[in-house]
C-alpha cells in the first residue's frame, strides 16, 4: 500500500503510516538466537485489508537473565523504536535536552516525530538519535508492547499472542 505513494516525500509517507490504524498480520514466530544471543520476530503490518511495506520487529535476548528487548517499526530502516535496556547509555542531541532529557541508561522510546527532521526527501535516517524515557510504570514486556502499540496506532492483539522467548541455558 505504501509503495503506491512513491512520489511522496518519505517523511510524509511515514507520517501517513503511523497515523493510520494498523493491525499485525500473520503468526508470531521467533527466529533462533544469533551469535550475540538476539532472537528476532517480524510481523507484517496491515492497514484496512492491505499489507503495508512496514513490519513490526521485536528483538529478545533469551540468553540473558535480565529483561531486555527492542520493539520497532521498520519501513526498510527503523522509523520508531522502544529500547528496553538498562546498560546502554543514550545521549540526546543537545538541542533536545530541554524537551527530551540529556543522557540516560533507562528504557526509552525513539519516537518518529522527534527524529523526523533527520530524514531527507527520499531517505530515512540511518539512526534515530532522539529518545524519551518510558513512563516509570512500564516494567514488563507486555506493558511495554501494549504501550508501543498504542503510541503507533497498532490494534492491540489478544493477550499472550506475542511473548518474549523464554530464558534458556547455554549448552
Amino acid at each position: 500500500m505504501l509503495h503506491s505513494m512513491a512520489d511522496t516525500d518519505i517523511a510524509q509517507l511515514v507520517d501517513h503510516l503511523l497515523a493510520q490504524p494498523k493491525r499485525l498480520e500473520g503468526v508470531a514466530s521467533w527466529q533462533p538466537p544469533n551469535e550475540q544471543g538476539e532472537a528476532r520476530m517480524l510481523m507484517p503490518l496491515a492497514i484496512g485489508r492491505q499489507l503495508t511495506d512496514a513490519v513490526l520487529e521485536i528483538n529478545g535476548y533469551p540468553m540473558l537473565r535480565r529483561l531486555r528487548f527492542r520493539i520497532m517499526i521498520r519501513l526498510g530502516e527503523c522509523v520508531c523504536r522502544l529500547d528496553y535496556v538498562d546498560d546502554e547509555p543514550h545521549m540526546n542531541p543537545t538541542d533536545t535536552w530541554k524537551d527530551c532529557g540529556g543522557q540516560f541508561t533507562s528504557p526509552h522510546m525513539h519516537h518518529w516525530q522527534d527524529n523526523r527532521r533527520y530524514c531527507t526527501r527520499s531517505d530515512l535516517p540511518e539512526r534515530l538519535p532522539v529518545a524519551r524515557l518510558l513512563p516509570g510504570n512500564i516494567r514488563q514486556f507486555d506493558a511495554a508492547f501494549r504501550w508501543f502499540c498504542d503510541k503507533t496506532n497498532i490494534a492491540q492483539p489478544p493477550a499472550g499472542v506475542i511473548e518474549l522467548p523464554s530464558w534458556r541455558r547455554l549448552p
